[in-house]
């Protein structure tokens, strides 16, 4: 049972790292969105979908988080 939980809280440990580099790599390609000059339609609305993109990974994997979390507590 101990070795399960340590699997789980790695697991857990992983993802919370993840979602940290996540949130650093948005907020930089946010930045370069809004002060990079001289981009062309076409590369502002790529920055753009791949933005919107990983914003929505961080909601995904914040819930992943969660439930990771809750099964964790149940063992």
């Amino acid at each position: 049972m101990q070795r399960k939980r340590g699997k789980i809280m790695d697991y857990i440990e992983r993802m919370e790292q993840e979602y940290i580099e996540l949130v650093g790599r948005t907020e930089k390609l946010y930045k370069g969105i809004k002060t990079l000059e001289g981009l062309t339609a076409d590369e502002l609305g790529l920055m753009y979908v791949q933005y919107y993109s990983m914003k929505n990974y961080e909601e995904i994997l914040l819930r992943r988080i969660s439930l990771a979390k809750e099964l964790g507590k149940a063992i």
